[in-house]
């Protein structure tokens, strides 16, 4: 008997998720910040009036804490949490829902297709973080590369990508975007494009050079793993890295393109250990 695909556990769809670069405030910060503007209302408003909005923040925070530790399967679900265990695994590149044998996004064997990984980031080497000169332009030139990464996904083979801050300082001045494509050759064809030429020439000619500038750094790195030299497995986590992925594939039967997120269930003997969720023999050493 042929072994069975591996079940989605999304159904294709039309559209794709985007990558977002999230906040880079710390704790710290915000207090900071707040203070500031507790500041502000008390000089505006009346004594027995000034702390109404952080006793009215305080009573919302705790209802909702509240709350979500009464139901914390409900609060799981919120964010997007896949109970049990689940792996990530590259869709092919067609499918065919009217036909047993190719009814599934997916093949049989873990890892059956190469991946490439890239590593995109950049650390902000100066006091003011994210708000030291440079650092918008700096951020509008990666912005638009990811803009335009993603809007061309299906034309490089890129899954998508998610942004992470670093947290060796406390400033939490590092910021790391993950991107996984198909093939090395989409990946080299996104170093060509114009829109990743114009922002190296930015940073080269203008932030380096023009305004002597040297308190941003940045960095690449780049993996390309061949068929069964790699495994994913997640419990109890929402979609992140490559389980956050999208790929784009062709449905024989309607002759159009459909995004398939790379999320899998993963049940079963195939599952259990590191070798086995590389497509190798199962049983060769210990269960992850």
């Amino acid at each position: 008997m042929a072994p069975t695909s591996f079940k989605a556990v999304f159904p294709p769809a039309p559209t794709k998720r985007s990558a977002l670069i999230k906040n880079s405030l710390t704790l710290s910060t915000l207090l900071v910040l707040g203070g500031l503007v507790q500041t502000v209302v008390s000089f505006i408003l009346p004594p027995r009036y000034a702390l109404l909005p952080v006793v009215f923040l305080l009573l919302r925070a705790a209802v909702l804490t509240a709350q979500d530790t009464v139901s914390s399967t409900k609060y799981a679900s919120k964010l997007g949490v896949i109970a049990g265990r689940i792996s990530a695994q590259l869709p092919r590149a067609s499918y065919d829902p009217l036909r047993t044998e190719t009814a599934s996004p997916f093949g049989s064997t873990p890892a059956e297709k190469g991946i490439v990984v890239f590593n995109l980031g950049a650390r902000f080497n100066h006091p003011l973080g994210m708000l030291a000169p440079g650092a918008k332009e700096f951020a509008d030139q990666f912005t638009a590369c990811n803009r335009d990464l993603l809007k061309r996904a299906k034309e490089l083979g890129c899954l998508g990508g998610t942004t992470w801050h670093g947290a060796q300082a406390a400033s939490n001045n590092t910021i790391l975007s993950i991107y996984y494509f198909r093939d090395l050759d989409g990946l080299n064809r996104f170093a060509h494009d114009p829109v990743h030429r114009q922002a190296w020439d930015w940073f080269t000619n203008v932030f380096t050079k023009k305004w002597g500038y040297s308190h941003i750094g940045i960095f690449h790195e780049a993996f390309c793993a061949p068929a069964g030299a790699y495994e994913t497995i997640y419990i109890n986590m929402p979609p992140v890295l490559m389980a956050a992925g999208h790929a784009s594939i062709k449905n024989e039967a309607t002759g159009e393109d459909e995004w398939v997120p790379t999320v899998v269930e993963a049940t079963g003997s195939v599952w259990r250990s590191q070798f086995s969720r590389m497509g190798k023999a199962v049983g060769r050493e210990a269960k992850a």
